[in-house]
């Protein structure tokens, strides 16, 4: 077996799995920020302090920042494990022999791969853009 292209694999799944802890990250933060949003919104007035009114507010409009902020910081570290997905695909070219097992699939395949990993942050990031245009 080639010693190397075992190595690569190790570093070809280890890339995987951190893609999909940080879409675990993203689910389970909007998750939480949809959650304080909708309890936020639906909290009845006569529970509200005057005092807090302007934090009520706030609160409101900076959620859906928040959500939005987060989206983005995961996809540059999504498109980050996909550019190092990618260099580590092209070292394996090099030093594939005929003998080896080929360690990644088509590019069809590998794309609907990771449509999940584009696909759910764009959800995400459409889902607070029309809560931020229906808050005005």
């Amino acid at each position: 077996m080639n010693e190397k292209l075992q190595l690569l694999r190790q570093r070809i799944e280890h890339e995987d799995n951190l893609i999909n802890q940080r879409l675990s990250w993203l689910v389970a933060s909007q998750s939480f920020l949809i959650t304080a949003f909708a309890i936020s919104l639906n909290a009845p007035k006569e529970f509200f302090s005057p005092r807090y009114e302007v934090v009520h507010q706030r609160l409101l409009h900076l959620l859906p920042i928040v959500a939005i902020a987060s989206i983005l910081v995961l996809m540059l570290t999504l498109f980050g494990a996909v550019s190092a997905l990618s260099a580590l695909r092209r070292s394996s070219d090099l030093i594939t022999t005929a003998e080896d097992i080929p360690i990644h699939s088509s590019t069809l395949i590998r794309w609907l791969g990771l449509s999940a990993a584009f696909g759910i942050p764009l959800i995400f990031l459409a889902f607070w853009k029309v809560l931020m245009t229906a808050l005005g």
